[in-house]
């Protein structure tokens, strides 16, 4: 008996497995993207009340993903509904809420709304909701956080220089007379290391300037740019004082820096702004001076921005009612918001939690913490277009060069983002009018590549073998078998996709079968596309200066580190750790190294050699990169150290014995015999240098203007920020076809200067 039972126990535990499996099918999982999970306290609350969604709704589980807080941010859930991978609920910025509504990518909450009882609107900032509407009035989603941008001040820096604190209705002039009073040279080293104010740089940051000067960056109907009017050109001017012609700004405050201890922080400014509340989060740490807010410094009229990340479900929802539950229980629930507000994420859309004593924390900075709610009035958001992230990128370049860099008049800047903003729109308009390519187009242009490959095999796979072989040949085939279905699922199939989509226009928010036809015009609107010939010579040059320097250093290297010891054992791994380090680690480090006032300039400046900006001047941001490379040589040093190992060393020897010097040993002996080896480094460096794209995401993420805006760094955006995939695309296929002629000319050319053991190629 004791037998029967143990041998009925394992078909027990699949009993049980299966009913498992069957209760886990029925689970109704939420997949819900919020924001980083750094921010302690919040994921840890949004945990709790998680956990009582799932009780309060039976057969649910949340699965809480991060939406991740670095560059890119907001390109991570395109990606995710371009692959229709499910997500239930996320967070995305208001600015491009047009576009997934654009291209149907976002559940039409109305009815949801309208069939909630509890549902009150007059609880929300009205600002926040209506935002939040298309034409029809249909709701979309809830906030998350909002801010309107204000004007931060040191106020211990202006008591100590005798200067009053500006008053609630100030103006540009007062402001900039403050600025005047405050700039100075505190050590004496013939360097400003005080200012009048950190002034942020990003278009949501300018906007407000060019509006209190009474311009506008539309027209009414979205259509034409009124970036070439005189206010905009009064407001760039006003700026462009400010930071060069009298240096009382500062520009260490980009978009990039925003995470990083600025001049404010340091208490070397007296303002900081136009930003948002966010920063309150930051300056929580500060003990050093009393700070405090005002709103920004009118002109013809009071005017500021708006910044707002807001809670949406996407098309790929799988339950939808569940995500409308949890957006109005959980993420859009009193604790939550109460709870972003409190850490100084910022402000909640829900009244009550905006006004509640844990948001406000009385004794704690801002004591003006009214102004936030008295400049709603006056706030607006930039332009709610599908298209918009589009015109701000190709505006920003043109921002830099007059704020940043300041070599570009104010007027010529106003009037090629007039130029190029208007070329796009009408782009756009040209857009709607093409024709939609019929279903199936793409399935059938992978079919085809597949018989085509599958033909090309039979062609050119010589008569069949005898009878012995042909076990032979079906057993290479079953191996080789999987092999072909990685070759074509991984490589060929995605090279057919693409090469389709680069004659067509399509956005990754919408499905694949959405396509419209576009012929040629991809491929021509490359040659008049100035970010693309930027962004081309930025690669050719990176490339032309990193791909020899590398392979030189790599080289010398190796020579150095040929001996067997333990001391260049040591050095050896220290000389290639950094070839397996992230790159995103690497340009996170480097970013450090190459701040102005960072450990390279302060070696280059005890020999006197001046402070380069390194990603702040467009000459010195792709030498930058340069350096960079050249300290991730260890793949190319190993190498060569491998080719080093194989040489013949009665070569060297019987140099030695006729009488050569190191120099002439190196050149006539061990350079030809290496030449097979620099050859494929030089071929893997040059594919490797046109691939470029982790650091100056995380670094410059293109700036300044365009200068350090690669190749792929192009393609990525174009395809997942601007959701123009078919214009990515045709970039892709040119950048192959670029590198395939490089490389070819690079193969044809060591006929004449590769040499191999068994034969000098090309005599």
């Amino acid at each position: 008996m004791k037998t029967l039972a143990r041998a009925r126990a394992p078909w027990k535990v699949i009993w049980l497995g299966i009913l498992a499996a069957l209760a886990s099918a029925q689970e109704r999982v939420l997949h819900v993207m919020v924001e980083d999970p750094l921010l302690a306290e919040s994921w840890e609350l949004l945990g709790t009340l998680s956990r009582e969604f799932e009780a309060r709704h039976g057969g649910v589980r949340v699965d809480l993903l991060s939406l991740g807080g670095a560059a890119g941010t907001m390109d991570r859930v395109k990606l995710l509904l371009a692959g229709d991978v499910p997500l239930d609920l996320t967070r995305i910025d208001i600015t491009e809420l047009a576009a997934y509504r654009e291209a149907n990518a976002l559940v039409d909450l109305e009815p949801y709304f309208e069939g909630d009882s509890d549902w009150d609107p007059l609880e929300w900032f009205p600002i926040c909701l209506d935002a939040l509407r298309d034409e029809r009035g249909h709701l979309y989603g809830l906030p998350q956080t909002f801010t309107p941008y204000v004007m931060y001040v040191n106020l211990t820096l202006l008591d100590s220089l005798g200067i009053e604190r500006p008053a609630r209705e100030w103006s540009w002039e007062e402001f900039h007379a403050i600025c005047r009073q405050v700039t100075a040279d505190t050590d004496g080293d013939g360097r400003t290391d005080r200012f009048g104010v950190s002034l942020t740089q990003w278009l949501q940051a300018l906007a407000p300037w060019i509006w209190q000067a009474g311009g506008e960056l539309l027209d009414r109907s979205g259509r034409v740019s009124r970036w070439n009017e005189p206010p905009v050109v009064e407001a760039l001017t006003f700026l462009h004082t400010l930071l060069h012609e009298e240096g009382v700004a500062s520009d260490d405050a980009t978009f990039e820096n925003q995470q990083r201890r600025g001049l404010f922080q340091s208490g070397r400014t007296a303002f900081y702004g136009p930003v948002g509340y966010w920063e309150r989060f930051r300056l929580r740490a500060v003990r050093e001076f009393e700070w405090d807010v005002l709103p920004l410094p009118r002109h013809r009229r009071a005017a500021t921005a708006v910044a707002m990340s807001v809670y949406v479900v996407p098309r790929t929802a799988r339950h939808p009612e569940l995500a409308y539950a949890f957006l109005r229980e959980v993420l859009g629930g009193l604790p939550y918001q109460t709870r972003m507000g409190a850490i100084g994420n910022g402000l909640p859309g829900l009244i009550e939690a905006a006004h509640s004593a844990a948001v406000r924390n009385p004794g704690v900075p801002p004591a003006s913490f009214d102004v936030f709610f008295e400049v709603l009035g006056e706030a607006r958001f930039l332009p709610t277009l599908a298209n918009w992230r589009k015109i701000e990128s190709l505006c920003q370049a043109e921002l830099e060069g007059v704020l940043l860099s300041g070599d570009v008049a104010p007027e010529e800047a106003a009037r090629r983002m007039a130029e190029k903003t208007d070329a796009y729109l009408d782009l756009e308009r040209r857009r709607e009018a093409r024709p939609r390519l019929p279903g199936g187009v793409m399935s059938a242009a992978v079919a085809l590549a597949l018989l085509f490959a599958v033909g090309l095999y039979l062609t050119r796979r010589g008569p069949p073998p005898a009878r012995a072989g042909r076990a032979e040949e079906r057993a290479a085939g079953a191996f080789l078998s999987l092999w072909a279905v990685g070759f074509f699922a991984f490589l060929l199939g995605p090279a057919v996709v693409t090469l389709v989509l680069s004659f067509c226009e399509w956005s990754p928010l919408r499905p694949l079968s959405d396509m419209a036809y576009a012929g040629f015009d991809n491929y021509t609107r490359l040659w008049g596309d100035g970010t693309f010939h930027t962004s081309l010579v930025a690669t050719t040059l990176y490339a032309l200066l990193s791909v020899p320097l590398t392979l030189a250093l790599a080289l010398a290297l190796a020579l150095l580190l040929r001996a067997t010891s333990s001391l260049s054992s040591a050095v050896r791994t220290a000389v290639y750790l950094p070839a397996i380090l992230s790159p995103v680690i690497v340009a996170a480090l480097w970013h450090v190294l190459l701040d102005d006032d960072g450990l390279i300039n302060d070696l280059l400046a005890l020999i006197g050699a001046g402070r380069p900006r390194w990603l702040e001047d467009p000459s010195w941001v792709v030498p930058a990169f340069v350096l960079m490379a050249l300290w991730s040589v260890g793949t190319q040093m190993l190498v060569f150290l491998a080719g080093l190992s194989g040489l013949d060393p009665t070569l060297e020897e019987a140099a030695r014995i006729d009488g050569a010097g190191p120099w002439r040993r190196f050149v006539h002996v061990i350079l030809p015999q290496l030449t097979p080896v620099i050859l494929f480094n030089g071929i893997t460096g040059l594919i490797a240098a046109f691939q470029i794209f982790a650091q100056p995401y995380v670094m410059t993420q293109g700036g300044p203007g365009d200068s350090s805006r690669f190749l792929v760094l192009y393609l990525y955006e174009s395809a997942f920020r601007h959701l123009e995939m078919g214009y990515a695309s045709a970039i892709a296929w040119v950048l192959f076809l670029l590198l395939a002629i490089l490389s070819f000319a690079l193969l044809r050319s060591s006929r004449r200067w590769v040499h191999y053991a068994s034969r000098s190629v090309g005599r």
